[in-house]
């Protein structure tokens, strides 16, 4: 049987030593080809491919340098103009580094170094220059646009750069592709003769194969199994990888044969700890570029060597993370969500540290749902998001925990002068006007904060807290910002508690009405009224700064403001009976009570029942009822003005005025606000802002009337403006039905009489 194999075997054995040979000459050659294209590859990495990018950012940072300026030259903000210039340098600097790295570019780098040199310059007499307080504005334009011509100017010499680059680049590129077409011909060619040759020995050792079968199936497993196996030896060297490896490692990026990049970091210091698990197993996961690895190590103890199984785990954790997305955060914003939100405060509150919570919302979110609808308003909320997400300091998380409520967690600082420069911060980008594609908006926040512990030491509790803050801050007319204080409970329980006695009000007849004249001053007549409600309960009179809020919170406010209508017109009926027929009684209607879709049905069958002319009554809207949507506002003020009653804006110049509706709407009348006049006799300021509204109100054709007149200097200021009509305590303060009538018979014609007695104390 030996002298049968013996021959065999020789002629095996030299077959696989030609093979051998060439395997060792084609490895030369494949390996002196993989030299060359990795030379070409890391040029091109090392070189080529970072000046390529240095030369897109560089264009990008001139760009940049120019809109810092020119913001500078908008906002007129120091500090964020220099801190800004100073980052934008440095970048600058950083990516003009890969290009001075290369000496065949040395002039093109003098010319960009000298350009930017220049800006700099121009950068450093801008900012002199706004710190004068000349009128030197043609200057610092001269400036601006020499910085625009050096970025213009530069642009040419990138250009030129990169086109260089790309060049060397292509080449390089031409001669990798050329270099590994040979190698691939060279090894198939190789390939073929291995293969013959191969064939030849394999019939000659084809017994050896047969006794070995067995062995060579247990080596298929692992040769065949779509996972990656590697065994190592006991000093951390790769001694066997599966073909399942070499295909993982082409797959993100190194070189099929680089199995050691398989294996964990920290293999050596596993080791131990494989030791003493009772299993011998140990089962880790380890990030490799893109690619998540699951890594299984089995410790063969009688060999000292080690079996490691590499799973790719990629997609499932993707899968896993996509889930726990959804699960914590906002599809249309990508914000962390309300169940995140309470994740991080259990977990900032286990720590122990101190925070501050806040909640801030949108104003008349609801208002805005209705009269832009759904879609627009979802929009705009991303929008917002945003750019306050932008806008946030360090340190602080945001948060989108409903439709139109954001939250903040604040592990910083929780002291009240933070979070108020926090809100202004805030306060100041949302004011800003907000472009989407249903146009252009503005949005009001407001804020409530509570912190830890100081209001609470529980979740639960730290959210109650601020938005009993947020609820006191939207009630406040002057004020978005609020921290939690423990007598907000008393103040919010006595608003329910006012709100639940005010749903009784009318049942219990409680409320009453109060008129107050209103005097024009060409005629001295009395030439209108305006009603006021009071509420009188359990003995006291009730503040309407006190219930009138809680009652258009509520909705009350449109069957209470019915009721007002109601009886404001018979009042005006009667005083049309009794003769006073060019008398006008003025109405006020909330926000709500005119949107409200039957309002303008409700004044039409008030009128109607009542038998009062519509030329005796007026509708006093504020400037808050402009807010809203404008095609709805026009369409209900054409609709009560062909009613025939009068229309006027009350407390004009205190709202968030636009001057456009002057001209569109239908209105008749503009009501100065007391707060200009009740210093205008000694506040120039007040005094000037009276001027223009008079001047503008009668340069549209409008009556101005002016409220709060308490001093005869009010009256021959407005005397002097030709100002039309006044209301305040200066004539008469608010009185009922019967005194006013009173005041109306014992006038006896001679109104201007009665006026100089008010005027004397008498």
């Amino acid at each position: 049987m030996k002298s049968i194999t013996t021959p065999y075997l020789l002629r095996a054995s030299l077959l696989a030593a030609i093979a051998i040979v060439m395997g060792l000459a084609l490895s030369f050659i494949v390996y002196h080809s993989s030299a060359k294209v990795k030379s070409n590859a890391i040029d091109l990495v090392e070189h080529r491919i970072p000046i390529l990018i240095s030369i897109s950012e560089l264009i990008a940072d001139l760009s940049e340098q120019e809109r810092i300026i020119y913001e500078y030259y908008r906002s007129q903000e120091n500090e964020v103009f220099l801190q800004s210039s100073q980052q934008i340098k440095q970048v600058f600097n950083m990516h003009f580094a890969a290009i001075l790295a290369q000496p065949r570019f040395k002039e093109e780098a003098k010319i960009i170094a000298k350009g930017q040199q220049t800006i700099e310059r121009l950068f450093a007499e801008f900012y002199q220059a706004m710190q004068l307080n000349e009128d030197n504005w043609d200057d610092m334009r001269e400036i601006l646009s020499q910085v625009s011509a050096i970025r213009i100017q530069l642009l040419p010499t990138l250009k030129s750069i990169e086109q260089q680059t790309q060049q060397t680049v292509a080449e390089g590129h031409s001669a990798t592709l050329t270099q590994m077409a040979r190698s691939h011909w060279l090894v198939l060619s190789y390939g073929v003769a291995i293969v013959l040759i191969a064939g030849v020995v394999s019939w000659h050792i084809r017994q050896y194969i047969l006794t070995q079968a067995k062995n060579t199936r247990l080596a298929l497993f692992s040769q065949q199994n779509p996972n990656p196996i590697l065994s190592v030896n006991n000093l951390g060297e790769v001694v066997f990888a599966n073909p399942a490896c070499g295909k993982l490692l082409v797959r993100v990026g190194y070189h099929k044969d680089d199995t050691e990049h398989l294996l964990p970091s920290n293999f050596l210091s596993l080791r131990q700890a494989v030791s003493q698990q009772q299993d011998h197993t140990l089962v880790i996961e380890q990030s490799i570029k893109a690619r998540i690895l699951q890594i299984s190590i089995y410790w063969h103890e009688e060999i000292d060597a080690y079996d490691i199984h590499i799973k790719d785990i990629t997609e499932g954790k993707l899968a896993e993370e996509k889930v726990n997305h959804l699960a914590f955060y906002n599809q249309e914003t990508n914000l962390p969500n309300q169940y995140k939100f309470n994740q991080d405060i259990d977990g900032m509150i286990s720590k122990g540290d101190k925070f501050s919570l806040g909640v801030l919302a949108i104003r008349d979110y609801e208002n805005k749902v209705s009269s832009l609808g759904g879609e627009s308003v979802a929009t705009l909320v991303v929008e917002l998001a945003d750019i306050l997400a932008h806008a946030l300091p360090s340190g602080v998380r945001f948060y989108q925990v409903a439709e139109g409520q954001f939250a903040l967690l604040c592990a910083k600082n929780i002291s009240s002068l933070a979070l108020q420069k926090l809100t202004m911060t805030l306060t100041a980008v949302a004011e800003q006007p907000i472009i989407t594609a249903s146009g252009e908006f503005f949005i009001e926040l407001d804020f409530g904060y509570s912190c830890f512990p100081i209001h609470g030491d529980d979740r639960n509790t730290l959210i109650k807290c601020a938005h009993l803050a947020l609820v006191v801050a939207n009630q406040s007319e002057h004020e978005n910002f609020s921290i939690y204080d423990p007598a907000f409970i008393e103040g919010i329980e006595r608003n329910n508690d006012l709100t639940d006695k005010l749903r009784h009000a009318l049942a219990n007849k409680e409320l009453f009405l109060v008129f107050q004249p209103q005097l024009e001053l060409a005629s001295k007549r009395v030439t209108g009224i305006e009603t006021l409600v009071r509420w009188q309960h359990d003995g006291a009179i009730v503040s309407p700064a006190e219930f009138i809020p809680l009652a258009e919170q509520s909705g009350l406010i449109v069957p209470i403001g019915q009721w007002i209508l109601e009886q404001a017109c018979v009042f005006a009926k009667q005083l049309v009976e009794l003769g006073y027929d060019d008398i006008i009684v003025a109405v006020n209607v909330s926000p709500r009570q005119f949107s409200h879709p039957q309002f303008c049905n409700t004044v039409q069958s008030v009128l109607s029942q009542v038998g009062l002319p519509a030329a005796n009554l007026e509708l006093e809207i504020t400037e808050g009822v402009f807010m809203h949507n404008e095609a709805n506002t026009l369409a209900v003020l054409n609709k009560l003005k062909s009613f025939g009653l009068q229309m006027s804006i009350d407390d004009f110049g205190t709202g968030y005025s636009s001057l456009s509706y002057l001209k569109r709407f239908p209105i008749d009348k503009l009501k100065i606000d007391q707060s200009f006049i009740r210093d205008c006799h000694n506040n120039d300021d007040d005094k000037a802002i009276v001027k223009t509204i008079v001047s503008l109100g009668k340069s549209l054709g409008l009556s101005l009337i002016a409220e709060g007149v308490e001093e005869l200097s009010h009256v021959d200021f407005l005397t002097l403006l030709h100002c039309d009509e006044i209301q305040g305590y200066w004539f008469s303060k608010p009185v009922p039905p019967e005194e006013l009538l009173t005041l109306l018979a014992e006038k006896g014609g001679d109104i201007n009489h009665l006026a100089q007695q008010q005027s004397y104390g008498q």
